[in-house]
Parts: structure tokens; sequence; C-alpha cells
């Protein structure tokens, strides 16, 4: 059987054709389409995954820079048996070394592989020192390099003196003012690898030496001068050790290279086989493609399939089964409307997957392993064999008959046309029933209605139709399978301007069980229509919610990162201040202890408090700046103020000049007045500690309640009265003295303070407010 006729119907030959254009091998510039074809299934499911796994690493590592490898078979062989490989030969076993280097380097670059390519760079051999020898003595492919050897290096530089000796001497007769007039042109230039003077006719005889040649005209003559007869002669003695010389040293590179043969001879084979990897993956980039799912139960579930030489901007994704629920495809519908791109789709894929090649398909598409692909595409009536459309299609399927069997996948493309309908139609029925008894999987393309029938009552026979729009005579290219398509002839011709009564009378001449069944489709088509519209309007809203929830959730993300990012920087900057502080409080303890121990002079209450001062200014330091506060007024004693960075009232005691004395709780300290803040809040005179409730008529304004000494329960009565009074007073900040003890006052009051309905947050007191003997309340 001629397979090649099946893969030329399929188009495969140009899909292996785009395969070799993208190879460096020169073996893999010829490859045969069917030696590419898995023989097993094992064999294809493990080709695909090589495939894919190359694929994945040029994706994420882009490919090696291998230039093209010449094969070397041939020249190593005449090596083997004695002979001597030229410059160009040694040259192409370098680059084959070279491309081992680079693919090997590549690949052991490639982090999280699975392994499946270890086989093949694992057993690459890079023989570094002769790679290293030849690429350091050949210059291009037509000569070696002066540092091939110090032998050569040393030859040409002799020849090099004796040129350049020549051509001073034939510079000099150039130049004579007695010599110049018999020279043709005042040039120098070579016959016989000799240098020579183009040299008139008339004065032959004028300058003595040997004559070479002579002009096409005979009016110049090409003479070398008597002088440099000599020089010339070392040149060409010279050119003959050269030549030696080289000679000499391709023939100890080419023992260098008989000496590793078959590593080389491995390496390309090994190399070929990567090369073929890595084209693969170069057309599944092409053509955007993925890995089938290749399974060996002969089903067919394509996703999104395009063909890949219909240009992307054009080609129309189909969807295809085949297999599961049915074991033969009835596709129907008008010409032109995509029925062959779906029949070469299928038989392409097929193909394709068995042999390693990724599909143009969407994620998840299946393809079964077929033991034989078969196709009658296409019209090939022969004027030259005397046959017509009918039978040619008859000869082709005769042969197809003859081998397809289980595991066969047969494309037939309008089954049964050209002969007589109702004929035709019966013996379509027949062949597909006989592919159905043998185990083949079928996809059939016909106009009859006799097969759309057919595909309606047989199981595990199914229809389908390529969509066309009636509105715009333009077909789809879209595979509605389920539905039997409709030839819309009518339809068609009025849209083209056929006269009405002409299309109603071509509509008597039908049957009336058939108009019925056209009107069966027609009503199924419309309602898929409607079907398929909702469908896509619910997935249209349904990928708008998804995407909304997946930005919704970015954002929360966005949001969380940032809290936790200015929750840690708070911690950093916290945990910073407070190790600042505890140093600088030990070295004032120590120091206060130290000069209390030696009953120092200078130990003052007022030294103390400019200690504690420093204190405060380390731990407001990282926090403050400048928001260009002025006073509205001169503080006077008796003003409420706070002390900048810190959030506790304090009471003005004295004014000194740019400082003032200031009592915040228990705590007196003295701040310069840049620091301070007026509050502009009815002053209040020194008083006892609030304890218990007062009128509204006579209270004062108390900033503070002491507590201690109370259970939880008294304590909580006296404070839910003094936040009234806060309230009432118009106070924002208040303060609950309740000691340290053993904490479960403290614990108890924050507990109530938790659900009290005007308290807007609380906190302990810092260093100068109680510390942990005081909770500083913000009310609302």
């Amino acid at each position: 059987m001629d397979i090649q006729k099946h893969f030329k119907l399929l188009e495969f030959d140009k899909i292996v054709h785009t395969l070799q254009k993208r190879t460096f091998c020169e073996k893999n510039t010829q490859l045969d389409p069917q030696e590419l074809l898995s023989q097993s299934y094992a064999d294809a499911v493990a080709s695909l995954d090589r495939t894919d796994e190359m694929y994945t690493l040029f994706l994420r590592y882009s490919e090696p820079g291998i230039g093209h490898i010449h094969d070397v078979t041939q020249p190593l062989t005449r090596a083997q048996k004695g002979g001597v490989l030229s410059i160009r030969e040694l040259l192409n076993v370098a680059r084959l070394m070279a491309g081992c280097r680079d693919a090997l380097s590549w690949y052991r670059n490639c982090e999280g592989t699975t392994g499946v390519l270890d086989p093949y760079f694992d057993q690459l051999v890079f023989h570094s020192e002769i790679y290293r020898r030849i690429d350091s003595a050949i210059e291009n492919e037509e000569e070696l390099a002066d540092t091939a050897s110090d032998e050569l290096f040393s030859i040409r530089r002799a020849i090099l003196r004796a040129q350049n000796r020549a051509r001073e001497k034939l510079d000099a007769i150039i130049h004579s003012s007695t010599q110049q007039k018999y020279l043709q042109e005042s040039i120098v230039t070579m016959r016989d690898g000799r240098f020579v003077l183009p040299v008139k006719q008339e004065y032959k005889g004028s300058l003595p030496g040997l004559v070479h040649d002579t002009s096409q005209s005979g009016a110049t003559l090409f003479v070398e001068p008597m002088a440099v007869v000599e020089l010339n002669n070392e040149v060409r003695i010279g050119k003959v050790k050269e030549q030696q010389e080289i000679e000499r040293i391709l023939a100890e590179l080419t023992d260098f290279v008989v000496g590793v043969r078959q590593d080389i001879l491995y390496d390309y084979d090994l190399l070929c086989q990567i090369d073929l990897l890595m084209a693969k993956a170069r057309l599944a980039r092409l053509y955007d493609c993925t890995k089938p799912l290749l399974g060996d139960d002969l089903q067919i579930e394509l996703r999104r399939a395009r063909h890949p030489l219909i240009a992307k901007e054009v080609v129309v994704p189909v969807d295809i089964s085949l297999g599961q629920q049915y074991d033969t495809l009835v596709i129907t519908g008008p010409n032109t409307g995509g029925k062959t791109v779906c029949l070469k789709t299928l038989g392409l894929f097929a193909l394709m997957a068995k042999a390693g090649l990724l599909i143009p398909a969407a994620q998840g598409s299946r393809m079964g392993y077929f033991s034989g692909i078969f196709a009658d595409i296409g019209d090939e009536q022969s004027i030259e064999q005397s046959l017509s459309t009918f039978s040619s299609h008859l000869v082709n399927i005769v042969d197809i008959l003859k081998y397809a069997g289980r595991g066969s996948l047969v494309l037939l493309d309008e089954l049964g046309a050209g002969t007589d309908p109702t004929e035709g139609a019966a013996l379509a029925i027949a062949i597909l029933e006989h592919l159905r008894s043998v185990g083949c999987k079928t996809a059939a393309s016909t106009h009859y209605a006799e097969l759309k029938m057919y595909a309606l009552k047989e199981g595990g026979v199914e229809n389908a139709s390529c969509e066309f729009d009636v509105e715009s005579l333009r077909p789809t290219y879209r595979l509605i399978t389920g539905v039997p398509g409709r030839s819309n002839a009518f339809a068609i011709a009025g849209k083209l301007g056929i006269n009405r009564m002409i299309i109603d009378t071509a509509k008597g001449y039908v049957q009336s069980d058939d108009l019925k069944f056209e009107d069966v489709i027609e009503s199924l088509e419309q309602k898929r229509a409607e079907l398929v519209h909702q469908t896509e309007l619910a997935e249209h809203y349904a990928r708008k919610a998804r995407r909304q929830q997946e930005e919704s959730k970015k954002e929360i993300d966005r949001r969380l990162r940032q809290a936790k990012d200015e929750t840690e920087r708070a911690h950093y900057y916290a945990s910073t201040v407070i190790d600042k502080v505890k140093r600088e409080s030990e070295q004032v303890i120590a120091e206060i202890k130290e000069r209390h121990r030696k009953k120092d002079a200078s130990l003052t209450p007022g030294a103390v408090r400019n200690r504690v001062d420093k204190l405060y200014d380390i731990a407001g330091k990282p926090i403050e700046s400048d928001d260009h506060y002025q006073l509205p007024r001169p503080l006077r004693p008796g003003d409420t103020v706070t002390i900048k960075g810190m959030n506790a009232p304090a009471e003005v005691l004295r004014v000194t000049g740019k400082k003032a004395e200031v009592q915040a709780g228990a705590m007196k300290t003295t701040v310069t007045l840049d620091r301070l803040r007026l509050l502009e809040t009815p002053k209040k005179k020194k008083s006892q500690s609030y304890r218990g409730p007062r009128s509204k008529a006579s209270a004062k304004v108390e900033m503070e309640i002491d507590v201690r000494g109370m259970n939880v329960e008294e304590a909580t009565m006296e404070i839910d009265s003094f936040i009234d009074q806060g309230l009432l007073s118009g106070l924002t900040q208040l303060s609950i003295i309740h000691g340290k003890g053993t904490g479960a006052l403290r614990k108890g009051i924050h507990e109530y303070l938790r659900h009290h309905k005007n308290v807007a947050g609380y906190r302990l007191g810092t260093f100068g407010e109680g510390e942990a003997g005081v909770t500083i309340v913000t009310i609302q």
C-alpha cells in the first residue's frame, strides 16, 4: 500500500517539511515521514513525553545556540582506511564536538527536568583536547592558522620576507625614471605564483628578465625581472615546504580524530536525535501546541483544535469527538463549510501524535494511538486512467478496505458522491457498516439525507454538521456534533437572487418526507443556536464573576500584606526604642547609684530630671516631625499643654526663658517651649483624686481617678461615673490609677473598658505616666 499517498492527502508531508527546516544536523534535512511514526503505543507515549519536556525547557530557558552540523560518517570511514581529512572535514568534526559541548552545557544548566532526556545528554562525550587542537590549527575552511605548528609559522615568515624583498625590488623598478617608461602600468602582478611586471611589447629587450605571459592583444608582456628571479624561487620553494607541512599537520589531526572515531560517530547519532527533539519543540512553539493525552483506547477528544497549516488569524478552532459514545461520525453541511478541514485535522493530529509531535489544541485534548491512518479526501479524477470522480474514490476505498481493521482511523470525504444518489447513499451506508464491523473508527463527510437518517437511527453512529450563516452566505467553520447539517440550497439560491416562484417550484419536486426532515433539522438548529447563546451568556457572566472575585482576593491580599508590613515596621521601631531607652535608663540608674555612693553633690533633683528628659528625647526622636506649630500666646502657669510625641496632658508650673517646668500626672519635668502644645481647655486647679460621683452642677474637671484599694466591682462603678463626668466636660483622655500589685484589679478594669460603649481605646502608662500602674483611656 502506498502509505505516502495518505500522508500527502492529510498534508503530513508539509508538517514534516516544516520540521526539517528547523533542524541543524545534516541527516535530519531528509526525514522520512514513515520513519517518524512510532511503531508501538509505548514508544509514542515516550516520544511525546520527550518532546513535551524539550518544549518546556525551551519556554523556560530558551534554546541552545548550536550551528549547522555536517554528517561526518563518510569522511571518518575514509580516514579509518588511511585517508587524510581535509581542512573543511576537520572543521566539520570540530563543529560537531562544539555542538556536543554546547548541548551538554545547556542541559546541565536547566533545572527541574523530569529526567526523560537524560539518556540522550548523559551519553554525549566532548573530547576537549582534540577540539582545542583542531580549533587552534584551523583558520577557516580553506587554510590552516600560522600557529598550527612552529615549523609552519617559520616557513610562512620566510615566504613573507622573500615576498617583501621581491616587492621592494619591483617597486624600485616601477619608480625608476629610466625604467618606468618600459611599463604598460605601474603595478606588480603575479603569473604562476611569481611576481612579474607588465612591460610594453616594444620594450621587450629593454628590461632583462623571463617572459611568463602575454596579454590577449599581445601589446603587453608579463616579465619577471632578473633581479627578483632568485627571490621568486625562494617563495616557490617556501610554498612547497608550506604544503608539505600542511599535509603533515592534517595527517596528525586525522590520526587524533580516528583515535576517537567511534565516540564521534556515536555523538553524531545522539546529536541528531537531540536535534530532532529540538526541532519538534520549535514546531510546537510555532503552532502554539500542547501535549495530547495519548491513549490506546482509540478515543479522540479534541478541544479547540486548529489546523496548523491555516493561518492563525483565519483558522476557526473546532471541537471533535470520536470513539467514546460512537465509533462513526457523519459530517454534513454545505460545500466549503469546513467538512474537509475537519477530516484533515482529525487525521493529521493522529499522525502528529504518533510521530511524537505536540498538537495545536487546548489543554486536555485526547488522541488515540492508531495502528493505521487512512484517508480518501479530495477529487482525484484521472483522464489518463479513464477514471471518473466516483471511480477514483472507489479505487482508494478498495485499497483502504483491504488494509483497515481494528485500531485503524478511516477518513472518507464525500462518501458515495459522483454517481446516482440513491445507489451512492446505499453504497456509502454499506461501507460504513463494514468499517464498523472490523473495528475501525471512521469519520465521513456527505450530502446525502440517507446518511443523516442512518446516523440518527443507528447506535454508535453520530451526526455532526458544519455551521453555515445563511444571512451572510458564509460558513462559520464550527463543527456542531449531534445535529445533522442542511444543504441550504434553496436559502442560498434565494439570497443570490433566484426568483421565488422558481424556488417554490423546486420545492414541489422534493418529496414531502425530505421537506419534513429538513424542517426538523432547521428547528433543531434554531433551538441549538438559542441554547448556545444562553450558554455563552452564562459563561460570560461566570467569567466576569470569577474575574471580580480574583480581583477582590488580590486587593485583600495586598492590604493584608501592607498591614503586615506596617505592623512589622512598628514592632521593629518599638523594639528599637525600647532597647535604646533600656540601655540609657540602666546607665542613668548606675550613674545615680554611683554618685549616691560617693555622695556626689551634683546629684540633685534637677540633674536627675535632665537625665530623664534625655530618655524622653530618645523615645520620641524616631517619630518626631516638624509640624511648624507655634504657640498662640505666651504660656502662663496653670495652662494645660501636651508634650510633643506624648498624648498625656500636663500643667505648666513655671516658665523660664525658652523652657517651662510642667507636671504630667506624678511626674515633673522641664522641656523646651517648642515641644509644648497649648490645650485651649479651662484650666484646673490641682485637686485631690476623684473618689466618688458628684453632681453635674458642682463637678470640677478631673483628668484622673485613683481606685487603688478597691475591688473590681467598686472600681468599675467609680470609673463609670468618672467617664460620664469626662464626657460632660468635653475631655477625650482620662487616667485611671490602679497600681501594679498582683494585676487582678488592672485586668478587671481592662475587661470592663473593653466593652464600654464610650471607650475608644486604652493603654498602659508610659515612663513618667505611671507605667503599668496607670491606664490611659481615650473616650468618645
